[in-house]
């Protein structure tokens, strides 16, 4: 109870005494026993992401209330329980479309692990101790394919950008992605000489003396893809002023802040980078 709860009358001696809560188990809170229909979701291959599969399995199962039933850490119900048997038909249910959502190769492998596999929990987390092994050469895959993205292999800058952040966020997803340091610094990189905010970008982030964290790297990102759409310096501007001293002027004389601290003071963050 909250120490700013209002006291009930009478004060502490004249309150009734709290009754203790259940302990928690996979049964508490399940619906009625009744027909359902769980939508089937893409399954899951030793090529694919187990983080994903895991995350849309749970997204399916929380709108009808049984996403603790693969929870191998909370306890099931015991035969006495109240819910039991609602648990019962529930955990089946469950177990049955869990092993649907996983394609013939793995179904095989749950079948080989242990032919007692019943309930929910239990497959929900066979299925995860067999997918580790793929699930760590999925994540160097993905790593080594952020890592080897190229500006060259694009058309534009622009679609540069943004399958270089699509990518930083797959990893994201997985809780393997690199620093937000490195993936801005790595993507300024690739990008200098012919975005022209590039070197001012660089100058600002050397200036912020904190850390880039993802907030920042997104919001650097929409500046980069904004930016790399406008029409690039023309070669006679270039030889006279250089293609950094046109940078400057273009932002002097624009008159334009896009700089993160800029943007955070204008609109507080809310609006779209490049407005």
């Amino acid at each position: 109870m909250s120490f700013f709860a209002n006291p009930r009358p009478g004060g502490r001696h004249g309150a009734d005494p709290e009754i203790p809560s259940a302990p928690r188990t996979q049964a508490t809170n399940l619906p009625k026993e009744t027909s359902t229909t769980l939508l089937n979701i893409t399954k899951l291959r030793p090529d694919s992401s187990l983080t994903v599969w895991g995350n849309e399995i749970i997204h399916v199962l929380q709108p009808f209330q049984l996403d603790a039933l693969v929870d191998y850490d909370l306890p099931r119900p015991h035969i006495g329980d109240p819910n039991y048997n609602r648990w019962k038909f529930w955990t089946l249910v469950v177990a049955n479309w869990l092993f649907n959502q996983v394609d013939a190769s793995l179904q095989l492998k749950v079948k080989a692990h242990s032919n007692d596999l019943t309930f929910a929990d239990e497959i929900f987390n066979t299925i995860r101790l067999l997918s580790l092994h793929s699930q760590s050469k999925f994540l160097a895959k993905e790593l080594k394919r952020w890592e080897e993205l190229k500006r060259d292999e694009f058309s534009t800058p622009a679609d540069f950008i943004m399958a270089y952040q699509n990518q930083f966020n797959r990893l994201k997803t997985e809780g393997h992605e690199p620093s937000c340091d490195v993936a801005l610094v790595r993507l300024l990189q690739e990008l200098h000489g012919e975005v022209l905010k590039v070197p001012f970008i660089q100058e600002e982030i050397r200036d912020l003396e904190r850390p880039v964290d993802y907030q920042l790297f997104v919001y650097y990102c929409k500046v980069l893809v904004a930016e790399s759409r406008k029409p690039t310096v023309s070669p006679t501007e270039n030889t006279s002023m250089g293609i950094y001293g046109e940078a400057r002027g273009r932002s002097q004389s624009s008159g334009r802040d896009i700089s993160y601290r800029g943007w955070r003071q204008s609109t507080k963050g809310r609006g779209p980078a490049w407005e």
